[in-house]
């Protein structure tokens, strides 16, 4: 008798407990119903929130759970990312912040390193973002920072080398803008060249004009070990001109922009190098009422 008692007790045990179960996971799918119409109504935080409760009950199910604990974990952290870029547009950093934080944090506890690695680079895009504000609002010493952290959070990101670049250029620190503009090259940014090549042709004209001959040539070969710039070969080969160094002033001046100047003074290069043949070929190039006369007379003196 006391045995039969005794089952009888334990199997109105299971069935309170199976009845505890199945009253829980209702109130569980009630949540999780809530948070999907909050989500769809564009309250993502209440979502969230009902989420979160939902998946605590149906953990506490055990196997009863798993689907709808497993859903819930996949709805979190995408609620939050979604969130977060909201405040990004209202510009509530501080708040975006800490919610792509808790998105991350979220993501790798549910073990999903997809979702934790986009939050990651959300979260880079934040101080992106605002370092992009202060660029535009000229306040570049406040920008480079920014940029520099962005870079911290996300190393891999194009985009932020590009604008760090384009600051450290505003701040006249060329090496510094060298250096991240070809690291965002390297890592794919299809601006990245174009930026670059602007910033040396600009610094190599800048140095011509003031007659830093040697610096002008060093900044424009920079440039032209990156691509061919016609631009870039003028300059270096004018300054190399200027500096009476007659074969590197011919290497350049061969790719410039094609001008009755540029014929004649890469023609007087040819006859200061003691290269009279094509010194010869080249000044019969030169026919415009300018040069043509000067030309004529090399033509002469020379014995063409």
């Amino acid at each position: 008798m006391k045995r039969i008692t005794k089952l009888f007790l334990t199997a109105a045990v299971v069935l309170f407990a199976g009845s505890v179960f199945a009253q829980d996971m209702t109130q569980a799918g009630e949540l999780y119903q809530k948070a999907t119409e909050a989500y769809q109504a564009g309250n993502e935080m209440e979502a969230v929130k009902n989420f979160k409760e939902a998946l605590k009950i149906a953990e506490a199910a055990g196997d009863e759970g798993i689907e709808m604990a497993q859903g819930c974990k996949d709805m979190i952290p995408q609620i939050l990312i979604a969130a977060a870029g909201k405040m990004v547009a209202d510009k509530d950093y501080a708040k975006a912040e800490e919610t792509y934080t808790d998105a991350l944090n979220c993501a790798k506890a549910y073990g999903n390193e997809g979702v934790a690695k986009n939050a990651q680079t959300k979260l880079a895009q934040i101080p992106l973002q605002q370092g992009n504000d202060a660029y535009n609002a000229g306040k570049i010493d406040e920008a480079i920072p920014l940029f520099q952290k962005a870079i911290e959070r996300d190393a891999d990101n194009p985009k932020a080398y590009l604008l760090l670049g384009m600051a450290y250029n505003k701040a006249s620190k060329d090496s510094e803008a060298e250096v991240a503009l070809l690291k965002a090259k390297e890592l794919g940014d299809a601006n990245a060249e174009k930026v670059l090549m602007g910033m040396l042709v600009s610094g190599a004209n800048d140095a011509m004009k003031a007659k830093k001959f040697s610096d002008a040539i060093s900044i424009a070969e920079k440039a032209l070990a990156i691509a061919p710039n016609p631009t870039a070969s003028l300059i270096a080969g004018m300054s190399a001109y200027q500096a009476k160094n007659w074969n590197k002033a011919i290497t350049h001046l061969v790719n410039a922009p094609a001008s009755a100047q540029n014929t004649y003074i890469l023609a007087s290069c040819y006859e200061n190098a003691g290269k009279k043949a094509q010194a010869c070929a080249t000044y019969k190039k030169v026919n415009d009422a300018k040069f043509g006369p000067t030309a004529k007379q090399k033509i002469a003196k020379l014995g063409c």
